[in-house]
C-alpha cells in the first residue's frame, strides 16, 4: 500500500484545511487497485477503481440520520439498485460516522470481493487521517 496526501488549504484546525485529496494503491492478488481520497469539512468522497484505465461508472453516497441515527444510503450515479458502491458507502458511515460519497469502479467476483473489502478496510483504518 503506498500513498499521498496532498493538502489543498492549510489551517490551524478542521474547519480551516478545507479539502484534502489523497492517493494511494491496493494490491490484491496480482491486481492494483488506485484509492482516491477527497476528504471535507463532515463528510469523504472515496474512488475505487482499477489501476488502469480509472473510470466512473457508479457513485453512492449515505449519511446518518440527525433524528434516529438510522444510516440511510442511495446509489446516485449508475444501476439503479444497491450496489457496491451504496454497501460500501452506508459501512464507512456506520463504521466513521460521517457522510461518505463512495465510487467502487471494479469488476470482483465472489473470490476477489472479500479479499479486496479486507484489503481497503486495512488501508483506512492505518490511513484514518486522510478519511475521518
Amino acid at each position: 500500500m503506498t500513498g499521498e496526501n496532498t493538502n489543498l488549504k492549510s489551517g490551524q484546525n478542521d474547519v480551516e484545511k478545507g479539502f484534502t485529496s489523497s492517493q494511494g494503491q491496493l494490491l490484491v492478488g496480482e491486481q492494483k487497485y488506485t484509492v482516491r481520497a477527497l476528504k471535507m469539512n463532515g463528510a469523504t468522497m472515496v474512488f475505487l477503481s482499477a489501476s488502469e484505465p480509472e473510470c466512473l461508472d457508479e457513485m453512492a453516497v449515505a449519511m446518518k440520520m440527525p433524528q434516529d441515527g438510522q444510516i440511510i444510503g442511495t446509489t446516485i450515479l449508475g444501476a439503479q439498485s444497491i450496489t457496491d458502491s451504496q454497501r460500501l458507502a452506508e459501512q464507512f458511515t456506520r463504521r466513521y460516522g460521517r457522510q461518505f460519497f463512495v465510487s467502487f469502479n471494479v469488476n470482483v467476483d465472489r473470490m476477489t470481493a472479500p479479499l479486496l473489502d479486507k484489503e481497503l478496510s486495512a488501508y483506512m483504518n492505518n490511513n484514518q487521517e486522510l478519511f475521518i
